[in-house]
This record gives C-alpha cells, sequence and structure tokens, in this order.
C-alpha cells in the first residue's frame, strides 16, 4: 500500500488562490500547467504528489449553471434503453461490494444521483441515506425511489456525527471544491471502523498522461481536483484513515474512458459517442448534426472495443487504471 509521512496540516480553507499549498502533499511552490479542453480554464499539477486541480475554480454561488437540468436528463434517466440496463446492473454490483464489507446499518451516499445503488442496498437491509447537490439531481431518489435523499452543501448537511457504517463517494469527490473538508467531514459521520469508500478518475493513470486535455475523465470545471493515487492517500492518511484496499480496475469506467479519449484525440467532435448514447433530453450533439463523423464512429467501433478492453486490463495490471478506487477504515 502507498505510505507517505505527513509533513504539515492541510488548510481547509484559501485553496482558490494561486499558488495555493498542495492540501495533499504539502508542496509550496509553483504548479505544472497544462491546457484543458474546456475554454477558460487550465490544469494545475503538484510536481510532488500530482494531484491536479481545474484553474480557476468556479465559485460555489456559480457552478450551478455547469449542472443544468440537460445534464441529469428527463426525470433523472440519461441514457439510452440498452445503457440504463447495464448502468443498473453495474450499480447492483457496487451495492454487492459494499454488502461484503460493510455491516448492515445506516450509510450515506454523497452525491448518490438517481439513488440506484442505495435502493439495492435498501434492500440488502441497509438503512440508506443519499446526499445531492440540488432538488433536480435528488429528484428520482427522493421521489421515485422514496429514498431519505437530504439536497445542498455536504460540509454542513444534518447528517449526524459518528452514526454511518460507510460514507460513500463514488465518483464525487472530484466534484468538491475543497475535497480536504469533505474527507474530514466524513470522518465525522462514521463510527469508529466505520468504512470510506472513494473511486475517482485516476490523474496518474497511463490514460491521463497519453490524452492530456482530451483525456475523457477530465470534466472541467465540474471537477475541481483531478486525484493520483499518492495524493488521495496523503489526504485520507492525514484524516487518520486507514486504507486497507486499492482497486484500479472498473468495467464500468476505464474501458469506456479510453475509448472515447482516442476518439478525442483523433479529432472527431469532443465526447461525440458519450453525446450519442444518450437520450434525447440529455443529449447536446446529435448523429443528424454529425452525420459522417457518427458513420465514422460505426465503423471505428468494432476496431477499438477489443483494443481497450486489453489496454485498460494491461493499465490495472501496471497499477495505472484510468480510474482506482480506495477503501479506508476510520480509526
Amino acid at each position: 500500500m502507498v505510505t507517505s509521512a505527513p509533513r504539515f496540516q492541510p488548510e481547509l480553507s484559501d485553496q482558490d488562490k494561486r499558488p495555493a499549498r498542495c492540501p495533499a502533499c504539502g508542496f509550496d511552490g509553483p504548479e505544472a500547467s497544462a491546457p484543458s479542453n474546456e475554454a477558460g480554464f487550465e490544469l494545475l499539477a503538484c510536481p510532488d504528489c500530482g494531484l491536479g486541480r481545474t484553474w480557476p475554480p468556479v465559485p460555489g454561488d456559480e457552478i450551478s449553471r455547469w449542472y443544468p437540468e440537460q445534464y441529469y436528463g428527463r426525470e433523472n434517466v440519461r441514457f439510452n434503453p440498452l445503457f440504463e440496463r447495464l448502468i443498473r446492473w453495474f450499480r447492483r454490483r457496487r451495492a454487492a461490494v459494499l454488502y461484503n464489507r460493510v455491516p448492515r446499518g445506516p450509510v450515506l451516499d454523497v452525491g448518490c444521483g438517481r439513488g440506484l445503488m442505495l435502493s439495492y442496498m435498501r434492500e440488502l437491509g441497509y438503512e440508506a441515506h443519499g446526499l445531492e447537490l440540488s432538488e433536480t439531481a435528488a429528484r428520482h431518489a427522493r421521489n421515485v425511489l422514496k429514498l431519505e435523499v437530504a439536497t445542498g452543501d455536504f460540509l454542513n448537511s444534518p447528517h449526524e456525527k459518528n452514526r454511518y457504517n460507510a460514507v460513500i463517494f463514488c465518483h464525487t469527490l472530484e466534484h468538491f471544491a475543497n475535497p480536504v473538508a469533505a474527507i474530514a467531514r466524513a470522518y465525522e459521520l462514521l463510527k469508529p471502523g466505520g468504512v470510506l469508500w472513494i473511486a475517482v478518475p485516476n490523474y496518474g493513470s497511463w490514460q491521463a498522461r497519453l490524452f492530456g486535455r482530451f483525456w475523457f475523465h477530465i470534466d472541467a470545471p465540474r471537477h475541481y481536483f483531478h486525484f493520483t493515487v499518492w495524493s488521495l492517500d496523503a489526504l485520507l492518511q492525514r484524516h487518520r484513515f486507514r486504507v486497507v484496499q486499492l482497486d484500479h480496475y472498473s468495467f464500468e469506467q476505464n474501458p469506456y474512458g479510453l475509448l472515447q479519449s482516442v476518439l478525442n484525440a483523433a479529432g472527431f467532435r469532443f465526447n461525440l459517442l458519450y453525446s450519442l448514447l444518450k437520450n434525447s433530453t440529455a443529449r447536446t450533439d446529435t448523429a443528424l448534426r454529425y452525420p459522417f463523423q457518427t458513420a465514422a464512429h460505426v465503423l471505428l467501433l468494432p476496431l477499438l472495443v477489443p483494443f481497450v478492453v486489453v489496454a485498460t486490463g494491461l493499465e490495472a495490471l501496471f497499477k495505472s487504471g484510468g480510474t482506482f478506487e480506495m477503501y479506508a477504515f476510520k480509526e
């Protein structure tokens, strides 16, 4: 397991200043800069631990405009029926994985989305709680699945301290303007021995290094921070978490991340395939608007899919997967 020696007490504020002290390793110097595909933003990276950040960070009172209703899709359904079935299978599988690691009791999913995984956890006997950024994002989980979902700022949420058997950040920690404070808050809410599960894109992965601004998982400016294994491990250690498991492969995330990155780098409309896989209420680009590029995608996919499956298996074997997952205990 990755180890790193604590060197400082990370700041819980002033992370919107440049240069800011790295909240993971404490490096206090110039950051490396790289372009972002989103106009008006760049990507900064700590030369010590590799932690990346989107610069400038969008102020908290303006970030909601980057999450319009189209981002979620009507009734929070984003993809076409085939991929919706796959997503439900992936969420059920996630719940089963947690079932093998977390005793039944209260669990909190931070950024629970439609609540599919929480619903499956409720079926397994857990007391399921969720949190979402807005009423729009929480609508399906709250109104359709009848889950207990709070909305608003996680750092000031009404959840009880020392209550939860698990706190879950499944591809949500990177959306926090201050992940240091988010991890500190998770520590407060967990029972002693409770499990913190974090899944994030891997900014130190082969995919990230090879494709740069074309990498699918950048998603600036919605992703404020871009984690490496070293940087996240350092953050968890400084909050008295003990990392017990690190996984480098996600069949849900890694192959598609590589596939879309290859297409982006090849010069196609940015994230066109991702848009085409969505339903009409969430789609930003259509096949009619880009007929020739869509036809090229159809011809290339049979060639690219076997390649990305093999390549993502290799990158995971060498502990450089496009995403990674950490399980940590509150000590």
